[in-house]
C-alpha cells in the first residue's frame, strides 16, 4: 500500500499537450478514478506513473519517494490496459503465473503459494475453468478478464488500471465493477483506474479526478462531482442523459430563456440573493438535468414550455423523451410508466430548486 502523488506533471507528443500541469494525491488504500472523454490524457497518465513514459517536467512520488526517472520494473507498481497482451503460447494459468515467476517473488513465495494464489483470482474473475486453455481459445471478454487477472495476482503497492473491462459485456461489466471494488477493499492496495464511462466511475470510486484535454477539472467525492460541479463542462459531462444548458436574460426574479421560443423561468429567492453576490455583470448559463423536468399538459399554467416529442429512449423503468422547440431541444428523464406519444405536444415544468448557474464567458459554476 502506498500513496501516490503527481506533481504539475506535463507531457508533450510533439506539438500536443497531453498533459499540462497535472497535479493531485491519491491516498494510500484509495480507490481513485481518472474520469475523461478519449484523448482526456488518462492513458499516458497512467503510463508516466508506471514509467512507460517519462514526464518532461513534474514530479512522480510514491510514498513520498521519487520515481519519476526510475525504471519500471523498480516501481513495485502492477498496470492493466485495455489491451490483452497475452502471451499467446502460455496457458490462462501460465499467463496468470507468470508475474509471479521473478526472481523476487520466487524467494519470497513458494510455489504452493504462487499456485494458490493464482487459483484465487481465477475463480474471482470467473476463470476457474479456463486455466488449461490458450489466449486463442477465449472470447475477448475472457482474454480482457486474463489481463486483469494477471495484475491482480500481484501484491504491489499500486495497481494502475487503464479500461480494464472495456470489452466486457454489460451484465459481466457490472458484475466485475462489484468484484473488482471489493477486491480492491479487500486488499487495501491503492488503486488509479481510468475509465470514460461515469457510471464506472461514480459507482467504484472514494475519489474521481474529471481529465479533460489533458487538464484536471475537478477532484471530489462522487456525489461533490456530480451535485456539485465546478464548470459547464464537469456539469454535462457527468450525468446520463447530460444536463441541459440554456444561455439567459436575467433580471433576478425571473430569467428570459434565449431560443428561437423564448420562455421565462422564474429564479428562486434564495438563488437571487447568491446570483447578486457572484455574479457581477456576467452573461449568465442555467442548468438542468433531465431528471428534474416533469412532463405536464401542454396547457398547464405550471408549464415552462412546450414542445414536440420527437424522441423516446426506452430503459426500462425510466425513459427519455427529447421536446424539440423548433430548433432546440430538452431532455428529459421519466418514469416509462407515463411517457407520451411520440410527435405529441407536451408541457416541461423544471423543478427551479435544482437550477446551476454558469458564467457563460469563463463557464464556471457560480454556486
Amino acid at each position: 500500500m502506498a500513496k501516490v502523488e503527481l506533481k504539475n506533471v506535463t507531457k508533450h507528443f510533439g506539438t500536443v499537450t497531453a498533459l499540462k500541469n497535472v497535479s493531485y494525491t491519491i491516498q494510500d488504500g484509495e480507490f481513485f478514478v481518472l474520469l475523461g472523454a478519449s484523448g482526456a490524457g488518462k492513458s499516458t497518465t497512467i503510463s508516466i506513473i508506471s514509467g512507460i513514459e517519462q514526464a518532461d517536467e513534474g514530479q512522480i512520488l510514491l510514498d513520498g519517494r521519487d520515481i519519476t526517472k526510475e525504471f519500471p520494473q523498480n516501481r513495485d507498481v502492477a498496470t492493466a490496459f485495455e489491451s490483452y497482451a497475452l502471451y499467446p503460447h502460455f496457458t490462462v494459468f501460465e499467463n496468470l503465473m507468470f508475474p509471479l515467476e521473478a526472481p523476487e517473488r520466487k524467494r519470497t513465495l513458494t510455489r504452493e503459494q504462487r499456485e494458490m494464489r493464482v487459483k484465487e483470482v481465477a475463480e474471482m474473475l470467473g476463470l476457474g475453468d479456463l486455466l488449461h486453455r490458450y489466449p486463442r481459445e477465449l472470447s475477448g471478454g475472457q482474454r480482457q478478464r486474463v489481463a486483469l487477472g494477471r495484475t491482480l495476482v500481484r501484491r504491489p503497492k499500486a495497481y494502475l488500471l487503464d479500461e480494464p473491462i472495456a470489452h466486457l459485456d454489460a451484465k459481466l461489466r457490472h458484475r466485475m465493477r462489484s468484484e473488482l471494488k471489493k477486491i480492491q477493499q479487500g486488499l487495501g492496495i491503492t488503486t488509479l483506474y481510468a475509465t470514460p464511462d461515469q457510471l464506472e466511475a461514480l459507482s467504484m470510486a472514494d475519489t474521481v479526478a474529471v481529465m479533460h484535454k489533458g487538464v484536471i477539472e475537478q477532484v471530489g467525492k462522487p456525489d461533490e462531482i456530480y451535485y456539485r460541479p465546478v464548470n459547464l463542462y464537469v456539469a454535462t459531462f457527468v450525468g446520463d442523459p447530460p444536463m441541459n444548458v440554456f444561455t439567459v436574460d436575467y433580471h433576478g426574479d425571473y430569467a428570459i430563456v434565449e431560443c428561437d421560443t423564448p420562455y421565462r423561468v422564474p429564479i428562486p429567492q434564495r438563488d437571487q440573493a447568491m446570483l447578486a453576490e457572484k455574479m457581477g455583470g456576467c452573461q449568465l448559463k442555467i442548468g438542468i438535468r433531465p431528471v428534474d423536468i416533469r412532463m405536464v399538459p401542454p396547457d398547464d399554467p405550471r408549464a415552462h414550455t412546450r414542445g414536440e416529442v420527437v424522441l423516446l429512449d426506452t430503459l426500462g423503468q425510466t425513459s427519455i423523451v427529447t421536446v424539440r422547440l423548433k430548433t432546440e431541444e430538452i431532455k428529459a428523464k421519466v418514469s416509462s410508466d407515463v411517457i407520451p406519444k411520440l410527435h405529441s405536444t407536451i408541457g416541461l415544468e423544471m423543478d427551479i430548486n435544482r437550477f446551476y448557474y454558469f458564467d457563460a464567458a469563463t463557464t464556471l459554476t457560480i454556486q
